[in-house]
């Protein structure tokens, strides 16, 4: 240990003497962890934004067969025999807490270039409110019945132009008024506009719902609300948890944005590995007369393949932590907007978020690809004989 703290004391002195081979090992780990880091954020942001717009206490009716609400279709007479069926918690008034809703794709403008884009228009019944309490209006008002007024989510209203209250937008059916803005803790809800369903249907001449969501009156009276639903011959359904189906919905967006973030730091951890061998490459080759005169002196081989092998490990954390630092300033908490779905053009408006687990893989495949950097010199400098490496160059 003696032998080892010395010779990699000695390392550390001589890294200003080696400033070119030792900046090329923390550049390349520092682009691997900062992009893996970035990308990962992408994915992470968007799988939080999705989970907070579910809850165990909610459930979904679908059209059978239907796999997303954009492409189901619940009959007016369907909609009422689930507001009817067992399980649903019900109100002061007696009333079941559920709503009936319509999904329609709305043109906006972004503010940052004014490119067209598009929000999702949710139509929601009576109690769509106060089916979802986390939906809380922190400008204006909510929307009246029978009237062309939408809310907006505070996400969208952020990155759209012309969604502050008092302003008009174009719809289907003329203008609609902006009279309230609403946060739902961050959650996917917050991109969107929420208006009248049966104004919404009007407007646009629909004849059906999309959906229907209901407040179960505990997440264990699921199954019985589902079997009434489900055996029931005079409707044709299918029925999730709202996590479920959430899940289910964005799962082909996680896996691609999975892909792409272990793909590109793939890509980028193999071109940092060869980076790393290289220049440690040169470092120890430059070195080989110090390490020759070091085993002449008697340290052994293992110590010299251990110190260099420290050397390594400490630039790649070095870089890791430059990565980190990168990602974290740059990217957490960054709103960004993007498709929400693969089904739809509607723009999903969410923070990008750097969280621990990102960060521990980061620094783990910077530990890897530092170790395995460092090995193949280290081994190499060990084995060329003592006599070689003395000899003038």
């Amino acid at each position: 240990m003696a032998q080892l703290f010395a010779i990699v004391w000695l390392n550390l002195k001589n890294v200003p003497q080696r400033l070119g081979s030792s900046f090329v090992i923390v550049i390349a780990i520092t682009g691997v962890v900062a992009v893996l880091l970035s990308v990962m954020a992408l994915a992470a942001g968007f799988r939080n934004a999705i989970d907070k717009s579910a809850s165990a206490e909610r459930a979904i009716v679908l059209s059978r067969g239907s796999e997303v609400e954009a492409g189901s279709n619940v009959p007016r007479a369907t909609a009422t025999v689930v507001t009817d069926a067992p399980g649903i918690r019900r109100n002061a008034d007696g009333r079941a807490i559920a709503s009936a809703e319509t999904l329609i794709i709305a043109p906006v403008a972004r503010k940052s270039d004014g490119l067209d884009a598009y929000v999702t228009l949710r139509g929601v019944g009576p109690q769509g409110l106060e089916l979802r309490p986390e939906i809380r209006i922190i400008a204006g008002r909510a929307f009246s019945p029978a009237v062309h007024e939408v809310i907006v989510g505070k996400a969208a209203a952020a990155r759209f132009a012309g969604l502050d209250v008092g302003n008009r937008i174009l719809l289907r059916g003329g203008e609609w008024t902006v009279v309230g803005i609403f946060e739902s803790g961050g959650s996917s809800h917050e991109s969107t506009l929420l208006a009248d369903a049966e104004t919404v249907l009007t407007a646009y001449r629909g004849t059906a719902f999309n959906s229907v969501t209901v407040q179960l009156s505990t997440p264990a009276d699921f199954d019985a609300f589902k079997t009434s639903l489900t055996t029931n011959p005079a409707v044709e359904v299918d029925v999730y948890r709202e996590p479920e189906y959430v899940a289910r919905a964005s799962k082909p967006l996680n896996r691609m944005l999975d892909l792409l973030a272990y793909s590109i730091g793939g890509i980028m951890g193999l071109g940092a590995l060869f980076g790393a061998l290289n220049a440690m490459y040169s470092a120890v080759s430059s070195r080989g007369t110090e390490i020759a005169t070091l085993r002449a002196l008697g340290f052994g081989s293992a110590t010299i393949v251990s110190s260099v092998l420290i050397e390594a490990l400490l630039l790649a954390l070095l870089g890791a932590a430059v990565g980190v630092a990168i990602a974290c300033a740059g990217f957490n908490g960054r709103a960004i907007n993007m498709i929400g779905s693969t089904n739809s053009p509607s723009q999903l408006v969410y923070q990008l978020s750097v969280t621990f687990e990102s960060i521990a893989l980061g620094v783990g495949l910077a530990v890897l690809l530092g170790l395995v950097g460092g090995l193949l010199p280290a081994l190499r400098a060990a084995r060329v004989p003592i006599a070689t490496g003395l000899r003038p160059r």
